[in-house]
């Protein structure tokens, strides 16, 4: 009975409970009598005093609201799953050390390396996730239903490699969620008709193809395709549409488009005219 009313809520798809990554541990970070210890920051959703952790090595915790920082320690090498499960909102990577066996002192700041698996539905935010954590590989999974902030996400993991996920259909910021991905490359999905910011998102990837149209509530672009060599066109070469005069209802926010498509190909910054600033009609 459970299981068919999730199905109905989901449209026929049973609801992601889990948000999983992979981690591994080599000999570049368990070094000899040394164990690892691995941070986090987290918040649960609001009405949750824990989340649940499986730690992936046969430890499993409930971890209080309280205590807003997780942390966990492996002293063998290998590749874990840890997951979290429905309860959490948020989370990302801060720390992890080399603690020497004996005496408990950090021998050496590491970055095991992360492989991104899947996004529970319930969680809500991916600000900072794995921004800039050397050592996170692999290819991006599949958006929660429920996410709605991925601000600067996967940001300068540069070891990632595939193609752009669809983007959920909750998502309001996607600002610098690819920032500095130069791995990453293919075709863009169409914009989540709920975003409003989306500065610097594909900025320095492989992004190829036509560009998607503005959503309805956009209000901030600023250089989204920075760099983005690999594009060859945009939806539409009216430059109203392409660097609109108003953005989500405010006037002469002229920064707020300004180098959208700095550094890309001639024939895209040629329709966006990028030294127009970004609310002047293009003359």
């Amino acid at each position: 009975m459970i299981a068919a009313l999730m199905q109905m809520f989901s449209g026929g798809e049973p609801l992601k409970e889990e948000t999983i990554f992979d981690i591994e541990f080599t000999d570049e970070h368990l070094i000899d009598e040394v164990y690892c210890q691995v941070q986090f920051n987290f918040t649960p959703l609001e009405g949750s005093d824990a989340i649940g952790i499986d730690w992936g090595d046969g430890q499993k915790q409930e971890w209080p609201r309280t205590q807003t920082l997780l942390a966990h320690n492996w002293d063998a090498k290998g590749r874990y799953r840890v997951k979290f499960d429905r309860r959490l909102k948020w989370f990302r990577f801060t720390d992890a050390y080399a603690i020497n066996k004996s005496d408990g002192r950090i021998r050496a700041i590491v970055r095991p390396f992360v492989y991104p698996v899947q996004w529970g539905d319930y969680v809500e935010s991916a600000k900072g996730t794995f921004c800039a954590w050397r050592g996170v590989r692999g290819t991006v999974p599949k958006w929660g239903r429920s996410m709605k902030d991925a601000f600067c996400c996967y940001q300068y993991c540069t070891n990632l490699t595939g193609g752009f996920p669809k983007w959920g259909p909750s998502f309001t910021d996607c600002t610098g969620v690819y920032d500095g991905c130069t791995g990453m490359g293919g075709v863009l999905p169409a914009w989540p008709k709920s975003m409003t910011k989306c500065d610097q998102c594909y900025r320095g990837t492989g992004a190829s193809g036509i560009i998607p149209a503005w959503p309805d509530a956009i209000a901030s672009g600023r250089c989204c395709y920075q760099n983005c060599m690999g594009l060859t066109g945009a939806w539409t070469d009216d430059p109203a549409l392409l660097m609109p005069e108003s953005m989500n209802g405010r006037q002469g926010a002229v920064t707020d488009h300004d180098g959208v498509v700095a550094g890309a190909g001639e024939g895209l910054r040629s329709l966006f005219y990028e030294d127009w600033g970004g609310t002047r009609i293009k003359p």
